[in-house]
């Protein structure tokens, strides 16, 4: 990257997304990297993706250097069934292209700086994010304000102990 690059961010919609070249290559990128179940095939469903797109209840917040995708956060959002009059956005999964990374332009950090921005404009009171023991970002989201909750665990029913 370089100093004058247009850098973009914002919400942008899952059908216009599935048009866009860079897509495939940055999910196949996220499994591949950060995926604990690679011996299970990806298997999306975009349909329901499409649905819940449509419906706000699936959100994709975007980063574009010069028109080219980079990377995304991805949100399902939607009451908390405990607090059913306040939203929660859940981070549903985020990429950041390996070519954009570790930049002196800090791509990743205002991806989620931005991205926390939008959801706080949307009147969202509460986002739970998570990290990967492969590519951790506790960093980002301790700046961000956010307090450690809990350790998420992967417990694949489809391998046998210790395999």
């Amino acid at each position: 990257m370089s100093r004058g690059d247009r850098l973009v961010f914002g919400w942008e919609e899952l059908g216009t997304l599935l048009k866009d070249p860079n897509l495939r290559d940055l999910i196949t990128g996220y499994w591949e990297e950060l995926s604990p179940i690679k011996h299970i095939p990806l298997d999306i469903d975009w349909p329901l993706l499409l649905d819940w797109n449509a419906k706000g209840i699936y959100r994709i917040w975007t980063a574009r250097v010069n028109g080219t995708l980079a990377g995304f956060v991805s949100f399902f959002i939607s009451p908390h069934i405990f607090y059913r009059n306040i939203l929660f956005a859940v981070d549903r999964g985020h990429f950041l292209s390996p070519a954009f990374r570790d930049t002196n332009a800090r791509l990743g950090w205002r991806l989620w700086s931005t991205a926390t921005a939008a959801l706080k404009q949307m009147d969202i009171k509460v986002a739970m994010l998570h990290d990967n023991a492969k590519r951790p970002l506790m960093p980002f989201f301790l700046a961000l304000g956010a307090e450690p909750l809990s350790t998420m665990w992967v417990l694949d029913f489809t391998k046998e102990p210790g395999q």
